[in-house]
């Protein structure tokens, strides 16, 4: 019986041959791909040898990381390609990049997912709080723990997330979270400064006026205000680098706000000031995104980068302070002046009303002493007690 010969794994596609062959990817699944071999067929035979004898010779058969076998780095190199860089915001993007890079990977890289436990996590984070803030080692703790379940589930490199249930020390003796409030002679230093010629002056306004983060202000649309009923709504915010999304901080930034006379006047001057702009513009569209916060010159867009400048102002001339610290001005003025903490907590966009005091706790300690001294004089002590 004559021996049947062996096809031939190629074909022709157009005026080109490719070959066939199984290689394994970077989480050690074997593959069928398809490559270009050449113009004839055989050229395609040399190609396709060549690449099988490069395989064999590489052995990675033997060499390649089985997804049973998936290191902590190739777990979160999974997870930021398949989600965190598809799913999340630029700057979210950058920070867990940072965060992985600088603390993870240098202690655990190399590591087999599997090889992990809970004990070894929980004292990795336990050392990391005498290094980092309590802000970002919570960050650090999120992103673990997102990161170990995402190699459980879609990816199956382990049964179980050994970072499930850790938890962050206790801030035994923590001191109340220190916040950045302007006084009345450094917005006036700001207003001099900043003046209605300038094109910062509407939006750090609009932080001030309104609680608003610098992104949110400057995000803003005309179609976001109601100048009848003095109300702004929050729908998007303006990113580091000049793109507009349509999804701010949390769910809890979604919100719409009232607002004052005072920003109200500000506004209408604005709206006219563009409106008469827009008639007078050679150079294309002026304000072309109907943004409220524009450069006054060509109606462009202004980003967070573009506040560099006057954070820089602010550290160099009154010596402390932010864009951020019109939004603690704000709040702190409104609690001073008698408004609840959920209701500023609402306002601001706060996830919870936690947030808040724990941001403001030394204004609600001052409304404390003030009750202390309320109570005292309706239930004054009596020479018998």
């Amino acid at each position: 019986m004559a021996k049947q010969k062996k096809t031939e794994p190629v074909r022709l596609r157009g005026e080109s041959w490719y070959y066939r062959i199984k290689v394994p990817n970077k989480y050690g699944e074997w593959k069928w791909t398809e490559r270009k071999g050449g113009k004839t067929k055989a050229e395609c035979l040399k190609a396709y040898r060549l690449c099988k004898k490069e395989l064999e010779a590489l052995e990675y058969e033997r060499n390649v990381v089985l997804p049973r076998q998936a290191t902590v780095e190739q777990g979160f190199n999974a997870w930021f390609e398949e989600y965190v860089d598809i799913n999340t915001r630029y700057s979210t993007q950058k920070s867990y990049h940072g965060m992985v890079n600088k603390h993870i990977l240098p202690a655990f890289g190399n590591v087999p997912l599997r090889k992990l436990n809970a004990r070894i996590l929980q004292k990795f984070i336990n050392d990391k709080s005498h290094e980092l803030k309590r802000s970002s080692l919570g960050k650090l703790l999120v992103v673990m723990q997102a990161a170990f379940r995402y190699a459980v589930n879609p990816c199956g490199f382990i049964d179980y997330s050994p970072a499930e249930n850790l938890f962050l020390p206790r801030e035994i003796n923590s001191k109340p979270k220190e916040i950045c409030v302007f006084s009345p002679e450094d917005l006036a230093a700001i207003e001099q400064r900043f003046d209605s010629s300038h094109h910062y002056y509407l939006a750090i306004h609009i932080c001030l006026y309104t609680g608003l983060r610098i992104g949110e202000a400057l995000g803003l649309r005309w179609q976001d205000i109601n100048l009848d009923s003095h109300e702004l709504s929050v729908c998007g915010t303006m990113t580091e680098r000049g793109v507009w999304q349509e999804f701010p901080k949390t769910k809890g930034s979604f919100r719409t706000i009232p607002f004052g006379q005072k920003l109200h006047a500000m506004l209408i001057k604005e709206r006219k000031r563009q409106s008469e702009a827009s008639f007078a513009f050679q150079h294309g569209i002026y304000n072309y995104n109907n943004y409220v916060c524009v450069r006054l010159d060509s109606g462009y867009r202004i980003s967070g980068a573009d506040f560099r400048f006057f954070n820089e102002w602010c550290k160099t001339t009154l010596g402390h302070g932010s864009t951020h610290s019109f939004r603690h001005t704000h709040a702190t003025m409104l609690l001073e002046a008698g408004e609840s903490l959920e209701a500023v907590s609402k306002r601001l966009g706060h996830s919870s009303i936690v947030v808040t005091s724990k941001y403001y706790s030394h204004v609600t300690a001052e409304g404390n002493s003030k009750m202390s001294k309320t109570l005292d004089k309706l239930y004054p002590v009596t020479q018998e007690e």
